[in-house]
């Protein structure tokens, strides 16, 4: 038994919190063709608490060595303590979702979404290797309104520099060095070229114009 902010939390599907007080730096893209049967397979049973659609291709992936259950309740362990809000969390069938959040708190709020300054959270658990899941998160907004088009087509993902997508790979980054392998991070999170700055510096013509001293 665990708990998250005094919830009780088990393995067994039960949330672990109503309310949970918990990111990209570079592009963490995968092609996850293989997995999209097996994830409509999951999203269509009737038993199911996911939503019908996939994760959008831009999420962030990252693999750790636990069965699905247990890697849910790591990531919203973890994302809590980032300061990210959860209101749904379903160990059993590996999903999260924050809600709509303020973007400058990550709290809960009823402001209309629409624009970055309100966001959301949601992560699906896949079965990877034996073993191992893959957590798929996506940090998303909606940048515009349009009645005539389904909700789900309006999220559009936060770009890579947002707070909140560096918050989510910050988070990934952490499972995978307790549950992961790292010696795929360097491969994940490439680090960063170090420019240095030009110090070629133009020296100024110092040859000087001397003067026509011949007597005429």
């Amino acid at each position: 038994m665990n708990s998250v902010n005094g919830q009780r939390s088990t393995v067994n599907g039960t949330c672990l919190a109503k309310r949970i007080i918990a990111v990209r730096p570079f592009p963490l893209t995968v092609d996850r063709s293989p997995l999209t049967f097996l994830l409509l397979l999951v999203s269509c049973r009737a038993t199911t608490s996911r939503p019908s659609y996939l994760p959008l291709p831009s999420a962030a992936v990252a693999e750790v060595e636990l069965e699905i259950p247990e890697a849910t309740r790591a990531l919203a362990e973890a994302l809590a303590r980032d300061s990210v809000t959860l209101a749904v969390v379903r160990e059993a069938d590996g999903f999260l979702d924050s809600g709509w959040l303020a973007g400058a708190t990550l709290e809960p709020t009823s402001a209309r979404p629409l624009g970055r300054d309100v966001v959301r959270v949601r992560a699906w658990v896949n079965p990877a290797k034996q073993f191992w899941s893959e957590l798929v998160v996506e940090a998303t907004y909606r940048p515009m309104a349009d009645p005539s088009r389904p909700e789900r087509e309006l999220d559009s993902p936060l770009p890579d520099d947002h707070p909140l997508q560096r918050r989510v790979a910050g988070v990934l980054r952490r499972l995978i060095e307790q549950y992961g392998d790292p010696a795929t991070l360097e491969a994940m999170f490439p680090p960063k070229p170090v420019v240095k700055p030009d110090t070629a510096k133009v020296k100024p013509d110092t040859a000087k114009v001397k003067p026509d001293t011949t007597l005429r």
